[in-house]
């Protein structure tokens, strides 16, 4: 809606000439663009001041905003948060698509003359943390619990706990105060994944040749429990250290050790 006044961004990363140009020089229009957007986040307008600000070419100031929305609305309770959290992620992937695409490297090069390096990299964790979010509300458990493995997020093993806790001290300010609801909803996962695969091992064993495939395939239920087991035991650990009610809410430690011990 702001193209007749401030041109669209070319595929180089500049910005093309528009109405103000013909008045204003290209740094004074960026300028304009940055105090107008900072006017729209007080109206109450953050999708008018993301267009805004990626006009103006102040990317970070971008990240920024959008790292905020997308922490905002990360672990959404009501219909209108989701709402709010599906429109952001949205604008977010639609930007991903559009300025951050195989050869693309404006966004990449203004971050780095800027030493913002740090705000892509949120990004990207908080955009694969709301699908984290969306497979936990579908029950995609497993698929779930893979990506936040992927995540590197939560110690896998004992000699991992200060490296996560090292890392989590390093996030940025808005993932680290949903962090809680993180760690609770990855012990959900895990909580649901033990309970279907101990399900899962609850048939009778048959004499023979099969009664050999049932014990196998018992053992390895066995094996897959006992590491589900470990892992929770290592994220209520995490959680105890992150010092999780300090966070959040203050039952949140409380709720991830009562799940942990449900699968005892």
């Amino acid at each position: 809606q702001f193209t007749t006044l401030a041109g669209t961004i070319q595929p180089d990363g500049s910005r093309s000439l528009a109405a103000l140009d013909a008045y204003f020089s290209k740094k004074r229009v960026s300028a304009l663009l940055v105090d107008a957007a900072h006017h729209a986040m007080r109206a109450g307008k953050p999708a008018d001041a993301a267009e805004l600000l990626v006009l103006s070419g102040r990317f970070g100031a971008l990240f920024e905003l959008m790292n905020r929305e997308l922490a905002s609305y990360l672990n959404a309770a009501t219909p209108e948060d989701f709402e709010k959290r599906q429109f952001w992620f949205r604008a977010a992937s639609q930007f991903h698509a559009i300025h951050l695409a195989t050869g693309r490297t404006y966004v990449q090069t203004a971050l780095d003359d800027d030493g913002n390096l740090s705000l892509g990299n949120t990004f990207q964790l908080l955009m694969n943390l709301v699908v984290f979010f969306d497979r936990c509300r579908e029950q995609q458990w497993e698929g779930a619990w893979v990506l936040m493995d992927n995540l590197q997020l939560l110690p896998k093993t004992e000699s991992e706990m200060t490296v996560r806790l090292e890392a989590f001290r390093a996030l940025d300010n808005c993932v680290r105060r949903v962090f809680h609801h993180v760690v609770l909803s990855a012990m959900e996962a895990l909580c649901h994944l033990f309970r279907t695969t101990k399900q899962s091992g609850g048939g009778a064993v048959a004499g023979g040749a099969a009664s050999n495939i049932n014990l196998n395939q018992q053992n390895a239920i066995d094996q897959r429990l006992d590491e589900f087991r470990t892992r929770a035991r290592l994220l209520v650990t995490f959680a105890r250290l992150l010092n999780l009610p300090s966070l959040g809410d203050g039952d949140t430690y409380v709720r991830i050790s009562q799940l942990e011990k449900n699968m005892m």
